[in-house]
């Protein structure tokens, strides 16, 4: 298995010349564990942890994140073998670890928690992926995705059809999916009560 099967994308970044306290808040808010750095042509240059943060904002409000970020960084690449960022976050002691193209730009990031993922049964590890991508797109937990044997269903109220149909090409793109549809309650108020739609594999 390769690093681009479990990495997850798109990553958060933040440029080295942003302020510290400005770089602040996607760590807090966001929960991330650490953010790539990139310089002026959007390369990777180091990684901003919560504790480079913290030490930056104790001494001095006007830092920049080049003045505080942990570099050089370490990186792999996305057609590495997945073994190799598995080996480089336990002996570093990492909690992610940036995936960059050859010439340095960010394409994704791989973490723990991403590992921890293909330790689960197979309905599992697609059913939490699914949900990662519908609650990044909605922003919110609007949709629930159950899975059962590879077959994703998802749940909730669904402003249109256009937005069902983004909802299935979101399962979709999991790996191991092998038919996404939706079901919403019927409500006299939904614009869009019919059957659900379904695409399945051939």
């Amino acid at each position: 298995m390769r690093v681009r099967d479990v990495m997850h994308r798109p990553v958060a970044t933040v440029h080295q010349g942003v302020p510290v306290t400005e770089a602040a808040v996607p760590l807090a808010e966001q929960g991330y564990a650490a953010l790539p750095v990139l310089d002026d042509r959007d390369r990777l240059v180091g990684i901003l942890t919560s504790g480079d943060v913290l030490r930056g904002t104790m001494s001095e409000d006007t830092r920049t994140v080049a003045e505080v970020m942990t570099a050089p960084v370490v990186a792999v690449a996305a057609y590495q073998d997945l073994a190799d960022a598995s080996r480089l976050l336990l002996s570093r002691g990492l909690r992610s670890i940036p995936v960059v193209e050859d010439d340095g730009h960010v394409v994704g990031i791989v973490s723990r928690g991403d590992l921890l993922r293909l330790l689960l049964k197979p309905d599992e590890a697609i059913g939490v992926s699914v949900q990662r991508r519908l609650d990044d797109y909605t922003g919110t937990r609007r949709w629930r995705a159950e899975v059962s044997g590879g077959r994703v269903t998802i749940q909730g109220l669904f402003a249109d059809e256009s937005e069902r149909r983004i909802a299935i090409a979101l399962a979709r793109t999991v790996p191991g999916t092998r038919s996404a549809t939706t079901a919403a309650p019927r409500q006299t108020d939904d614009p869009c009560p019919a059957a659900s739609w379904s695409f399945d594999d051939a």
